[in-house]
């Protein structure tokens, strides 16, 4: 009935379960306790004896093979192929539960779990912001936020949406449906003590003087800056670099040098007077924020509500 994952010495192994079609009691069974944490509280959410429990997943155990719970007191209730399992199963566990519900309601009202990928930053200071408004706006909604620097595969691993940065200017080629949501853009910043000891640059030349904290090792460091009359490049130099955005702002306001930033994130360092403008006449293209979706016909109602929602209210987040 599912294909599932182990994982074995030499990353993810695919292996074929013999689980039956009847099983999806027993699956429900497990998906509790995967979000309860152990047999006892998922027993306890059930209102039945922990011995119904262990039954339920013994009889998924024997058909499969393997271990999916754990016999003792301490660590995870689950092993790793148990954990995979109830992740893979949870989606469809809590779709089939709410669907009585979806016999009253109208077709297009938005509902369900909704599963979100996204870096996180992206995710911490412009989804996070967002979602009490949407949610509002759409109670019947659950979502499920997974903030990575590795892209995942939304099909294979059963995201409805990601929120993706293209830096390239154009989107890789791809059967994803891509919906642009703005232009990401930076600007360049000091922390106060920075400036207090050296003087700001006032034109993009003077950078090459100063201590600046780069992005990615290997790279050129050249930095393109679009101004009031043109559009001016810049090589950098610093001691330290680093491809994480949070690490960025916190070395600012640590005074290690000048550093970009893009405003959501910026805006509460500057108004917490941890970091100040420099160049202020003077941005950084990083590139556009996309939301992107699998082409499903029709689009899900919680899918299409997501992106309309995101559409009217990230360009003020990414403004200045």
């Amino acid at each position: 009935m599912y294909t599932w994952l182990q994982r074995c010495n030499h990353g993810f192994m695919p292996i074929r379960p013999r689980l039956h079609t009847d099983r999806l009691a027993e699956l429900a069974v497990l998906v509790d306790v995967a979000e309860a944490g152990s047999l006892s509280a998922a027993a306890k959410k059930l209102r039945v004896p922990k011995s119904t429990v262990g039954r339920a997943i013994r009889r998924v155990e024997e058909e499969l093979g393997v271990a999916l719970v754990r016999r003792m007191t301490s660590g995870p209730a689950l092993t790793e192929p148990g954990r995979v399992l109830a992740e893979i199963a949870a989606p469809h566990i809590l779709a089939l539960r709410d669907a009585p519900n979806a016999l009253g309601r109208d077709a297009s009202e938005a509902y369900g779990v909704l599963r979100i990928a996204t870096l996180p930053d992206v995710g911490a200071l412009l989804l996070a912001p967002l979602l009490p408004g949407f949610l509002a706006m759409h109670p019947r909604v659950r979502p499920e936020i997974a903030l990575s620097l590795q892209q995942v595969d939304l099909v294979r691993d059963g995201f409805d949406i990601a929120l993706r940065v293209s830096t390239r200017g154009s989107l890789p080629s791809s059967s994803l449906i891509a919906k642009p949501l703005g232009r990401m853009k930076l600007a360049l910043y000091a922390s106060p003590h920075y400036a207090a000891r050296r003087p700001l640059p006032k034109r993009p030349h003077d950078l090459v003087e100063h201590d600046c904290l780069l992005f990615f090792p290997g790279e050129t460091n050249q930095l393109s800056m679009t101004g009031p009359n043109a559009t001016v490049k810049v090589t950098l130099r610093g001691r330290a670099n680093a491809n994480d955005l949070f690490f960025h702002r916190e070395a600012i306001a640590a005074g290690i040098g000048i550093g970009a930033m893009p405003w959501f994130m910026a805006r509460s360092e500057v108004c917490a007077g941890r970091a100040v403008r420099v160049l202020p006449d003077y941005e950084v293209a990083l590139g556009m924020l996309y939301a992107m979706y699998p082409p499903t016909k029709p689009l899900p109602p919680k899918v299409a509500a997501f992106t309309t929602y995101l559409s009217a209210h990230v360009p003020r987040l990414l403004g200045d």
